[in-house]
């Protein structure tokens, strides 16, 4: 397992494609806390300490639209070169090569989120500093909100890992980049345009809608740092509607097992020599 992880860590250490998915997130992090930073009532949830939640909070916001591009290329992309054959033909070793990647991915999406927490630090002070409010607000920083930030970021990184197993997921069963990015990333958009079409037809169709994966990922990580935002605040403001962190965590467990177990199954069974 060991040399599998290490296997995996060296292709994330030498492809593009993270540091490009990295790139993207800084710069739209970076834009949304220009465009926030504008408006008076929005800024102070990006001062700094505030300014690290905020950061997470962009960065859940992202995961639905990068974390599948990783996913499903990673898992895609293997079948078209063709190591993928080379390696699963040795049906000992597939479940551990599939677990050695997720694993390595996951710890990715984990360090992306420690980049986020520094650009949100950067940005946070000029946000401060530029409005002509400190680079730091002092009386915010305590053990309750280390507490927060804490839960925040775990909260962040789970979003984060549901829309890369869902894409791996996907890029394996159809053994291609293309089809888990695109079922990663649309499944999202789906959900979305069928939540409403459900909610408006209400009964049955309405309870089926609010059990739509998107309902659980799309405003956890704000749920979880909501409490130390400003009150009133729109980052701060969430609806009632939504479902409680606690279930989140485990409908969305229980989607992600399900996912996993596809992938897993799918590795082991098929023929990879076709």
């Amino acid at each position: 397992m060991i040399a599998y992880m290490s296997f995996e860590w060296l292709k994330l250490t030498k492809r593009w494609m993270p540091r490009i998915i990295l790139f993207l997130m800084v710069c739209l992090t970076v834009l949304a806390f220009w465009g926030q930073g504008s408006r008076v009532g929005n800024q102070g949830d990006l001062f700094l300490p505030r300014g690290w939640l905020a950061a997470l909070i962009y960065a859940s916001f992202f995961a639905p639209f990068f974390w599948p591009v990783l996913g499903g290329s990673w898992a895609g992309n293997e079948y078209g070169w063709g190591t993928i054959r080379m390696i699963l033909t040795r049906r000992p070793y597939r479940i551990q090569h599939a677990l050695g990647a997720l694993s390595i991915l996951l710890v990715a999406v984990a360090l992306a989120l420690v980049a986020m927490l520094l650009v949100g630090s950067v940005a946070g002070f000029l946000v401060g500093v530029l409005t002509g409010n400190g680079g730091f607000t002092s009386g915010v920083l305590s053990a309750g909100f280390l507490g927060t930030l804490l839960k925040s970021f775990l909260a962040a990184w789970y979003v984060g890992a549901f829309y890369l197993i869902l894409a791996y997921a996907a890029g394996t069963v159809f053994r291609s980049a293309a089809v888990g990015i695109g079922i990663g990333i649309g499944s999202t958009l789906a959900e979305v345009v069928l939540r409403g079409i459900f909610t408006a037809l209400g009964g049955t169709w309405r309870d089926v809608a609010q059990h739509f994966p998107v309902v659980y990922t799309q405003d956890m990580a704000r749920l979880v740092a909501a409490p130390q935002l400003i009150p009133g605040s729109s980052m701060a403001s969430v609806g009632s509607d939504l479902p409680g962190i606690g279930e989140s965590i485990v409908l969305l467990a229980i989607y992600m097992a399900i996912l996993l177990a596809i992938t897993l199954v799918t590795l082991r069974t098929r023929d990879v020599t076709a």
